[in-house]
């Protein structure tokens, strides 16, 4: 609009210029008809040039337009949860989301659809010990394994998840002996790098496995290169190996080493002297966050 009117602007300033120079006070002589007429075209030109220029820069914003309007269509066609992604399909398995708190880009997680309907997104799973849990800060800052075997999501993505809506826990495990239990929580949230990313809430529990997560609220993310947790005597992440919400030391220990004796896999509340033999972590929206991204949506 702005342009229009510095057009339109232009235009009316050489129109006056141009009356000054051929109106009819002038001497109505050869040598000023020449002149107009030599003023006049080059007048014509450079208002052709003119607009010429504006339709080149009319088509550059219109392709513009048209690649931003694909770009958010792009991102609104991507899921934000495991609810979204597998809503058609209802099964497990990998998809990709994206979640604007941590980034614009898909990247691909795993969804749970055999737990209480589904939309379960897993954030850890240990079924073997093909991968080495016993890993450095950044590793389990950015995440690694492989996503349908044993996997850790990441600090970073689960501060985001969590922080971003209200999100519950649930825990699925299975010891050696072949008996299954699992542990709900209500509301889990996981705090900022700033924060050491420390289990900042976690909601009611419901399970038959026990509740041995509790007594780890409060507490920062401790890895073998980084102990922040309250042992006045020892790092617990080089002591126990793996990494956790450690206090001084554990009631429970996911990431532990995998075997079958103690000081693996650990919840306590099951036995200390048994590891697990599988132990999977998923977080899915509650009911309280759906109603918030409904409401958001309108």
């Amino acid at each position: 609009m702005l342009r229009f009117i510095l057009f339109l602007l232009l235009n009316y300033l050489l129109w006056i210029s141009i009356k000054n120079v051929c109106g009819e006070d002038l001497d109505s002589n050869t040598v000023y008809d020449y002149n107009c007429d030599v003023q006049i075209d080059v007048v014509k030109t450079f208002i052709k040039e003119l607009q010429a220029v504006r339709k080149r820069e009319d088509d550059i914003l219109a392709k513009i337009t048209l690649i931003e309007t694909k770009q958010e269509s792009f991102r609104k066609s991507v899921p934000s949860s495991c609810l979204e992604a597998a809503a058609e399909s209802f099964k497990s398995g990998v998809y990709n989301i994206t979640l604007e708190k941590f980034s614009g880009t898909p990247f691909a997680v795993y969804c749970n659809e055999e737990v209480d309907y589904g939309g379960w997104l897993v954030i850890q799973r240990r079924v073997s010990d093909a991968v080495d849990f016993d890993r450095d800060w950044l590793d389990y800052k950015n995440g690694f394994g492989v996503l349908d075997e044993n996997y850790w999501i990441g600090l970073e993505k689960l501060h985001a998840f969590t922080s971003s809506c209200q999100h519950e826990l649930y825990i699925e495990m299975q010891t050696y002996r072949g008996k299954s239990y699992y542990a709900r929580y209500s509301e889990f949230v996981v705090g900022s790098e700033s924060e050491d990313y420390h289990l900042k809430i976690l909601g009611t529990y419901e399970g038959n496995a026990g509740d041995s997560l509790k007594g780890h609220v409060g507490m920062k993310f401790t890895t073998h290169d980084q102990d922040n947790d309250i042992s006045s005597i020892k790092n617990c992440a080089v002591f126990y190996k793996g990494a956790w919400w450690f206090n001084d030391c554990y009631y429970s220990h996911l990431n532990g080493p995998y075997r079958q004796e103690d000081n693996g896999v650990d919840w306590n509340s099951l036995g200390v002297m048994e590891s697990l033999k599988s132990a999977q972590m998923m977080i899915r929206p509650t009911e309280k966050c759906l109603r918030r991204m409904s409401l958001k949506a309108k």
